[in-house]
């Protein structure tokens, strides 16, 4: 019966945050079309910067990655969880040599089990 039990809270802590993946989907929606309308490609990197701190985030310099020269990214943390993984909203502007945006892509990206 102990197995039996342990089992039960797993599968309803499971249960339970499951539609937290969903919450997580809906503010990748949310800063992208965010993005889309209010930090256009060509806009200065300083517009895509008051526009995120105007929203409580900040745009940091560098990231870097396979496909990545030059961007900078801002993250907003814990915008959803799935059983022990807690997701986030990554926010990547691409820039280019002149400081203006080149490319926006927001990412859910996933920490834990």
């Amino acid at each position: 019966m102990p197995l039996l039990s342990s089992l039960t809270s797993i599968l309803s802590t499971l249960i339970l945050t499951s539609c937290s993946v969903g919450h997580a989907n809906a503010r990748v929606a949310y800063w992208t079309e965010e993005m889309r309308r209010h930090v256009p490609v060509g806009a200065p990197i300083a517009e895509a910067q008051a526009f995120l701190a105007g929203r409580g985030l900040e745009l940091r310099c560098c990231l870097s990655g396979p496909d990545i020269e030059h961007a900078y990214s801002a993250m907003e943390r814990d915008v959803g969880r799935y059983g022990w993984m807690e997701y986030s909203a990554l926010i990547v502007v691409d820039v280019s040599s002149d400081q203006h945006v080149r490319r926006v892509r927001v990412l859910r990206v996933g920490v834990g089990l």
